[in-house]
């Protein structure tokens, strides 16, 4: 090997070290941080300064002590996660997740008591949440509609629309309160691995992830993609058609919502509720958990897993130290806004380089 070549070999190497060491940097400070932020603010709001550091080892002993049933609550967080990510890296913002949820699961819910198949339940949950993606990426291509402001209004339109749905034509005459459940013949199965109860729904979101991180990084499609979203003018001059770009990227980011409602649907909760009560919030997680993973579809899986491991230790602060659900929420909001806080930055500097160049 030529000297040249191996010294160019050696500086990447020292390159990416230092970057993943200022990664780990960034991390580590913005957890201390977050953590001695939230105990000044309980100690402000009357509560004893130690109750905090109870209040830290309840989350993250508990939070993270069940792996089999952490990894089934993280499922639909990594799908609908990986809808906002994928949007993203061509410039768009899919904050619609939670509607495309809601439709996932619903078509989903429809077709495995249907059809009692589970491949068609799942596809067609899909295909739900794709349909409505592409809903948001019409409006924001060929009618100049903001992409946020239409997610919004169609994202609570829905909530409505589903609510009266389940409550109408989908409810159990002997539950009132809850739909039909899922036959056996539709259900994610769960896998015995002896120390583990695996929950295949997160076989599913993890091939999900998988498979965009080969399709963004590894494809002439996703690298039309990324350019597209850090440089629409570049892109054009490449010869990439922008506006199909956004369509496949929205289409493919409800896709991803769409099967979250479905794995939710058919391996987690089996039934949904008339008030969405296991539906709702995890099309808005999903844009934390994007932002914690540093919109990396490998990194979103990790970020989905600390996240639901911080909601399940929020639960038990909330029953063993009797503290109201908000402190808890107040706890993973600052966790989770300190963690986002440099990789948004990072990112909004490096698109804003590259635009200007």
């Amino acid at each position: 090997m030529k000297p040249g070549i191996l010294k160019k070999i050696l500086e990447s190497i020292a390159s990416r070290k230092r970057e993943y060491g200022l990664a780990l940097l960034e991390i580590s400070l913005s957890i201390i941080l977050s953590l001695a932020l939230t105990a000044g603010i309980m100690i402000l709001m009357g509560y004893p300064s130690d109750l905090s550091i109870v209040a830290y080892s309840v989350m993250f002993s508990k939070g993270f002590d069940n792996a089999s049933y952490l990894l089934s609550r993280a499922s639909p967080l990594i799908l609908t996660a990986l809808a906002f990510l994928y949007p993203s890296l061509t410039g768009l913002f899919n904050i619609g997740g939670e509607g495309q949820l809601y439709v996932g699961a619903i078509a989903s819910l429809v077709v495995a008591l249907y059809t009692g198949s589970l491949l068609l339940a799942l596809i067609a949950g899909g295909l739900a949440g794709a349909a409505l993606g592409m809903v948001l990426a019409v409006l924001r291509v060929y009618r100049n509609v903001n992409e946020v402001v239409a997610a919004i209004m169609i994202n609570w339109a829905l909530f409505n629309i589903s609510m009266f749905a389940i409550a109408t034509y989908l409810t159990d005459p002997s539950i009132p309160h809850l739909t039909l459940q899922v036959p056996d013949t539709a259900k994610l199965p769960v896998v015995d691995l002896g120390l583990l109860r695996l929950n295949t729904s997160f076989l599913v979101s993890l091939a999900a992830a998988f498979g965009g991180a080969f399709l963004f990084y590894k494809t002439r499609l996703g690298f039309a993609m990324r350019v597209s979203g850090l440089n629409p003018s570049a892109s054009m001059i490449a010869g990439f058609e922008n506006r199909k770009l956004m369509l496949a990227s929205f289409a493919l980011g409800g896709a991803m919502a769409g099967l979250g409602g479905s794995v939710l649907v058919s391996g987690i909760v089996h039934r949904l509720d008339t008030m969405m009560m296991s539906l709702y919030g995890y099309g808005f997680l999903g844009i934390g958990a994007s932002l914690l993973g540093r919109n990396n579809p490998i990194g979103v899986v990790v970020s989905s897993i600390f996240l639901s491991g911080l909601l399940i230790g929020g639960q038990w602060i909330e029953t063993r130290l009797g503290l109201p659900h908000q402190v808890a929420d107040l706890i993973i909001g600052i966790i989770v806004i300190s963690l986002a806080i440099p990789f948004a930055y990072h990112y909004m500097k490096t698109v804003l380089k590259v635009r200007r160049k």
